[in-house]
This record gives C-alpha cells, sequence and structure tokens, in this order.
C-alpha cells in the first residue's frame, strides 16, 4: 500500500456516484491514506457483499487516514481506498472489520488515483462474507433516500400509536378509509417495495408538511 494526499471523500450508508453528491453532505478533505490495490472480484465482493476486513489490514492502517477540520488535522481510525485499477472506492471500517461507510471520488482524483495504480501490485485481501447488502441498483439516491425517510416515519408512527395520522396518511395514499393498522402496516409495506412513483411523493410531501405542522 501506498499514500494517496489531498482528495475530498464523501463517506455514506451507500456507494453513491460522484454525480449524486448532495449540496448538504458532509465532505471530508482528506489530507493522506492509504490504497490497497485487490482482484475486480475482490473490488465486487466489497462492493456488494457484507464482510467482515481481517485484523492484520485494520492494524496496518491504523490512524493513518488523515483529514482536515478548521485548519485542524484529524484521524478517522480505519479508512482506506481500493481500486482494481478500473475503479476507486473509499470505506471506513468500524473495529470489528465491517465496512461502515463508503464513498466514490471526484473524477479528476479518480482520474490520477486510477494512473497511479497501474504501478501497484495487486494485494490479496482477507475477509469473510457474512451477507448481502441491499442494493437499490434501478433507483437513484433520491429515490432512495425519500422511501427511507417515508418508512422511517411510518415506523415512528406505529411506535408512538399515531393511529389518526396513520389513517389519514392511508386514506390520502390509497384513497380508501381503513381503520385495520396491520393491514395499514402491510399495505404499506408492499407499496414502498414497488418502483417510486408520483404517489410516493405525495405521500413524501405530505409527510414533510405533517412535520412542519406539528413544530409550529
Amino acid at each position: 500500500m501506498i499514500n494517496i494526499y489531498d482528495l475530498l471523500l464523501n463517506f455514506q450508508n451507500n456507494y453513491y456516484e460522484f454525480f449524486e453528491w448532495d449540496n448538504d453532505d458532509e465532505i471530508i478533505h482528506i489530507k493522506k491514506i492509504n490504497i490497497m490495490k485487490i482482484s475486480s472480484d475482490d473490488y465486487d465482493t466489497l462492493l456488494n457483499k457484507k464482510v467482515i476486513i481481517d485484523t492484520d489490514l485494520l492494524l496496518s492502517i491504523f490512524n493513518k487516514c488523515e483529514y482536515y477540520n478548521n485548519k485542524k488535522i484529524f484521524t478517522i481510525p480505519y479508512a482506506l481506498l481500493f481500486t482494481d485499477s478500473y475503479r476507486v472506492m473509499g470505506v471506513v471500517i468500524n473495529m470489528d472489520g465491517k465496512i461502515i461507510k463508503y464513498s466514490s471520488l471526484e473524477l479528476l482524483d479518480e482520474e490520477d488515483i486510477l494512473n497511479i495504480s497501474e504501478r501497484l501490485a495487486v494485494c490479496k485481501i482477507k475477509y469473510n462474507v457474512i451477507g448481502d447488502r441491499v442494493m437499490e441498483y434501478n433507483k437513484t439516491r433520491e429515490e432512495i433516500e425519500i422511501i427511507e425517510y417515508i418508512k422511517n416515519d411510518l415506523k415512528e408512527s406505529l411506535l408512538n400509536k399515531n393511529y389518526d395520522k396513520l389513517k389519514y396518511l392511508y386514506y390520502e395514499y390509497f384513497g380508501r378509509e381503513c381503520n385495520d393498522f396491520n393491514k395499514i402496516k402491510k399495505d404499506f409495506n408492499k407499496e414502498l417495495t414497488c418502483d417510486i412513483n408520483k404517489k410516493h411523493y405525495n405521500l413524501y410531501n405530505l409527510i414533510k408538511l405533517s412535520r412542519q405542522v406539528r413544530r409550529v
């Protein structure tokens, strides 16, 4: 592994391409970070599966990722870049070896790093696959976040037994009344697995409006 210097990363729970970065994201100015070249098969596995990274790798990168914040330098305990010389992604790993954050790179940074990676040898990375990640390849970042917002609000309403709100949202979405809260939950869960459409956007806006009114 070698160090890469001076680039921007945008660590999120999901991997988003650079063009999906949001203005409200917390973009980190990296001072330096390790890069590891791996095989394309390993790269695909790390991106698409839930894995536990071997402890030896964690020890080798501990506190070696540095970033700027208000003219001070801080460290991320376990963070590095992975590349297969075709793609690059940044990751944050927790102390148990699980990848918990992902980042794409700005286009110029990515191009520079891919050129550098041509001179690197492929390293064998040790990990255990523990499951599949839920990937929403057919949805944009905005669509994914809208569905998650709706799910979280409905879950909160159920936990707080806000049945009047649930009945109201159900009526506005389905155009009919329902007093069976198991059916309300089941029907919404089914709808939120479908491709996003105008009704989802309307429900999202309605929930946001209800939250704003509640805060007034």
